[in-house]
């Protein structure tokens, strides 16, 4: 990790001092231990370190905190990790504001904590900018990398010709209408759609039904007698937020409108009837089939280049999460 990179570390307890020595040597850092605070502040005056590891109580209670303001006069490229025994939210807030990388507890099941904030401690020394060009530059191609390597993934797996795959889905759809007229346009056009379509004829049926299976889509007509259509629907989402809605009114007058979450989306006026809203589902059933081919082929190419997702994912974090 460190690369023989110079590490300070400055602890007043020998035992404690001892084993991050060994820690961190077996890390790669070439470490120089100091056990008091003029000799920590001869040895800041003698040599660079890149990075410095102080307890928070080196030399007295909160006197860690004094190392660290001294560092950042004398030192300031040097960035500081700080390990303490104790729990004080108020010595945490100055040193995090005197520019601390992070505080760690001194416990056995912190020492992978330790490990990374030491490591992120470090990162930020080569950076020196999380607004560096360097960086600005890493991540403007990473993010390039990855649109092209999806791009190469949904021919490899999903197939240029895959999107018209959205009219062979089979999703659950709820239509819920108190107007048998309506209802019989509707089911007219709907026999050619291979699509499992459900019918209630009042809100509160409607809501039961959108309560008690899983819908991808329902739609429902604003008028009804017991409930308002948008109150029904944003009741229905907000217990399933993936499902899609439609609300649409009087013919000719009112209007199609679609839900996602709870909220509008958008409509389309003037509602023309039941060809309307058949034309409507048909837009997002497409769509749902889109998705789904996206999730499958990214799920595939995901499976075969998973090592590779994980250090990308690793390095792209390392990198939004350096600051100056």
């Amino acid at each position: 990790m460190a690369q023989g990179e110079e590490l300070l570390i400055a602890e007043g307890s020998e035992r404690d001092r001892d084993g991050l020595r060994k820690l961190f040597e077996s890390e790669g850092f070439v470490c120089t231990a100091a056990d008091g605070i003029t000799q920590a502040q001869d040895l800041l005056r003698r040599k660079f370190f890149p990075v410095a590891l102080i307890d928070l109580d080196f030399g007295g209670t909160n006197e860690g905190l004094a190392l660290a303001s001294y560092i950042e006069q004398h030192s300031r490229p040097t960035r500081i990790v700080m390990i303490t025994s104790r729990r004080s939210f108020d010595a945490a807030v100055s040193a995090l504001r005197a520019g601390v990388v992070d505080i760690v507890n001194k416990r056995p099941d912190q020492v992978d904590h330790l490990r990374s904030a030491m490591s992120l401690a470090l990162d930020r020394y080569h950076s020196g900018s999380k607004d560096s060009l360097l960086l600005r530059e890493a991540r403007a191609v990473l993010d390039d990398a990855m649109r092209i390597l999806v791009g190469f993934g949904r021919r490899v797996y999903g197939g240029e010709g895959s999107s018209g795959a959205g009219f062979k889905m089979k999703p659950a759809i709820l239509i819920i209408d108190e107007d048998q007229a309506f209802l019989q346009q509707a089911a007219n056009l709907l026999t050619a759609k291979p699509w499992d379509v459900s019918v209630e004829m009042s809100g509160g049926s409607g809501l039961d039904k959108a309560s008690t299976f899983q819908f991808q889509i329902v739609c429902v007509r604003e008028e009804l007698a017991d409930l308002p259509g948008q109150m029904l629907l944003r009741s229905a989402q907000a217990q399933k937020p993936t499902t899609l809605g439609l609300v649409y009114s009087e013919v000719g007058e009112g209007r199609v409108e679609r839900y996602e979450g709870g909220q509008s989306k958008g409509s389309d006026t003037p509602f023309r009837g039941a060809q309307h809203l058949v034309e409507a589902l048909s837009g997002m059933v497409h769509e749902l089939a889109l998705v789904r081919e996206e999730r499958r082929y990214l799920q595939a190419f995901r499976a075969e280049h998973g090592p590779f997702f994980k250090r990308f994912a690793d390095l792209k974090a390392r990198i939004d999460s350096l600051s100056g």
